[in-house]
């Protein structure tokens, strides 16, 4: 076993009241998600645990089981651990951080 990052995916940034307005971050966050993995070759079934970073999870409707929906709407099993990382500007990079 290893640590690998084999792909990775973003959501677009908006102007504010733009197109994604009527967006939810757990639609957006499913897209990247989703992506990331097809961009990869990984399974969902392959993933062991799930870090995602977002910025004001709980400023949103959805926010508060943010990555444990998007691990469940990305296919992968629902015995695997889904965290959230809020570290503004460095949230990614924490998530990566705390994924390794």
């Amino acid at each position: 076993k290893g640590i690998f990052i084999v792909a990775a995916k973003r959501t677009p940034f908006g102007t504010y009241g733009g197109k994604f307005a009527k967006t939810s971050a757990l639609e957006l966050q499913s897209v990247a998600a989703k992506a990331a993995l097809a961009a990869g070759g990984v399974k969902p079934e392959n993933v062991d645990s799930v870090v995602i970073g977002n910025v004001l999870m709980a400023s949103a409707s959805d926010g508060g089981f943010l990555p444990r929906h998007t691990l469940l709407r990305s296919g992968i099993p629902v015995d695997r651990p889904a965290l959230g990382v809020n570290r503004l500007c460095g949230s990614g990079f924490q998530s990566i951080i705390n994924g390794a």
